[in-house]
């Protein structure tokens, strides 16, 4: 038996416009940065709150749209699938989402730290060794590309 697109509703807890529809499949990602609830139909495997947008919406999205969510809460354990909270969005719209929200997983503490660091003297390459992060990501911060008001 094959899933039909329409089929990935039957895995939401559909509620009203306020709320989180959350997930309750069991097709979540496997890599821990890529925990999102995954739904194959139509012999294509994507994103669960993908195929409910496309359907809402009677569309078919290409790969570099993206799916932000007002809610923050795309990923595990949630995989919000409300059309209300969601829009299309482009990967720097996504970025500039996660710094001006915080979900980056760098906290204003951590931000200050590696500011510190850098006057120090540390190389970049250090840095991001030591918070387990990129040194792209260490040179933004650098740069003041990302958290200029920290």
């Amino acid at each position: 038996m094959t899933n039909e697109p329409a089929d990935v509703f039957q895995y939401y807890a559909i509620g009203n416009d306020d709320e989180c529809w959350p997930y309750i499949g069991n097709a979540w990602g496997n890599r821990a940065r890529d925990r999102r609830p995954y739904f194959m139909a139509s012999g294509r495997r994507q994103i669960a709150y993908r195929w409910v947008y496309e359907l809402v919406h009677g569309v078919t999205l290409t790969p570099d749209q993206l799916i932000l969510h007002s809610c923050d809460n795309g990923g595990y354990p949630i995989g919000c699938c409300n059309p209300a909270h969601m829009r299309l969005g482009t990967v720097q719209e996504n970025s500039n989402d996660m710094m001006e929200r915080e979900r980056h997983g760098l906290p204003r503490t951590v931000v200050r730290a590696i500011r510190t660091l850098l006057d120090q003297g540390r190389t970049q390459q250090d840095i991001a060794d030591l918070y387990g992060v990129s040194r792209t990501a260490i040179s933004a911060i650098a740069t003041q590309k990302v958290h200029k008001q920290v």
